[in-house]
């Protein structure tokens, strides 16, 4: 699960982005500068995963998904899934919902 502590960093930005941020402020996109920022940085952070695993998938020989198929229907069948998926469906709402509050969302 994704770790709730969140940490101060400083960083510099030239005057065009900054004022760019505050535009999207002022028309309430983001509720803050830091919002828009930690969502700007989230959203890199899951591009650059995600290019990362398909360069992964690249290099993987097709044996090792086979095996890594067969273990999971492995797992499934010795019923080390949850059935109802609800840990997966509580992970996607924390998201979304995370997802939305750095948006600025009115609830």
């Amino acid at each position: 699960m994704a770790e709730n502590v969140e940490y101060p960093v400083s960083v510099r930005l030239p005057g065009y982005v900054v004022r760019k941020i505050d535009e999207l402020v002022r028309k309430r996109e983001f509720r803050s500068r830091s919002d828009f920022i930690k969502f700007a940085v989230t959203l890199t952070l899951g591009q650059l995963m995600l290019e990362e695993a398909r360069e992964m998938a690249k290099n993987t020989p097709p044996e090792a998904f086979e095996r890594e198929s067969e273990e999971a229907w492995e797992k499934l069948g010795a019923g080390d899934f949850e059935k109802d998926g609800s840990e997966v469906l509580k992970l996607i709402e924390n998201i979304e919902k995370e997802y939305k509050r750095l948006m600025g969302a009115k609830e």
